[in-house]
């Protein structure tokens, strides 16, 4: 099968049963979008070129992905960022990753890295298998995540709940130390200047490039007015 031919059949099995919760499908960016006055939940099917080592058969791994786009907090990112690059509602993810990082760390800290739900598609047949997989997963896990986590207290519990590990909700570390302090003002979090010392210490340590320390003073220049209905 092609590529083309594989995304056709994947979407055309699980399009009916997502749309029904209010999302709406996106060939060509192959994901499907829900938008709501808060927020933009993004399911994200990506499809990588594989090749089976022992039959030498091309095909492709399937893995899905979620992104939330908390508007809120987005709204003040976008006053600071100096990336220009972000300019749709889906370029801007508030929490994210793919699902198999989320179900191999379920307890928020990302410990396991480069997680996979296997989803290899060699033949006609397997599409099929994978479909099912995708439509389990949208059931089981993102469509619970989304509704969930669409809000800025959920933001701050799982982005600043372990500010000293790496964080599965949001494996981009620019975006969770940025986006987390964010949440924790306009969530009056206590912790808010721990917090601040702690991220700014990390993106030392991480030698982190210097658009993270760019974006972390322009943050640190907004932070008194965010929540404070001050226009930025």
């Amino acid at each position: 099968m092609t590529k083309k031919e594989t995304v056709a059949k994947i979407f055309d099995r699980i399009t009916n049963q997502i749309e029904v919760f209010d999302f709406k499908v996106d060939l060509k960016n192959q994901w499907f979008v829900r938008r709501t006055s808060n927020s933009v939940f993004t399911y994200d099917i990506h499809f990588y070129d594989r090749t089976n080592i022992k039959s030498g058969a091309k095909g492709f791994l399937v893995e899905p992905y979620i992104w939330i786009n908390v508007k809120e907090i987005e709204n003040y990112y976008k006053e600071i960022t100096v990336n220009r690059e972000l300019k749709s509602d889906t370029d801007f993810k508030t929490l994210g990753s793919n699902v198999a990082e989320f179900l191999s760390n379920p307890d928020g800290i990302h410990k396991k890295w480069n997680e996979s739900l296997d989803l290899f598609v060699f033949e006609e047949k397997h599409a099929e298998v994978a479909a099912n997989e995708l439509l389990h997963q949208f059931e089981k896990f993102v469509l619970p995540y989304f509704l969930a986590n669409g809000n800025v207290q959920a933001v701050d519990h799982l982005l600043n709940q372990h500010p000293a590990e790496y964080c599965v909700h949001m494996s981009n570390d620019l975006f969770r130390f940025i986006k987390g302090l964010i949440a924790a003002k306009l969530n009056s979090n206590p912790k808010l200047e721990s917090l601040l010392q702690i991220y700014d210490r990390l993106i030392i340590d991480r030698d982190m490039p210097d658009n993270c320390k760019e974006e972390m003073s322009r943050l640190k220049s907004i932070l008194p007015m965010i929540g404070a209905n001050i226009s930025v």
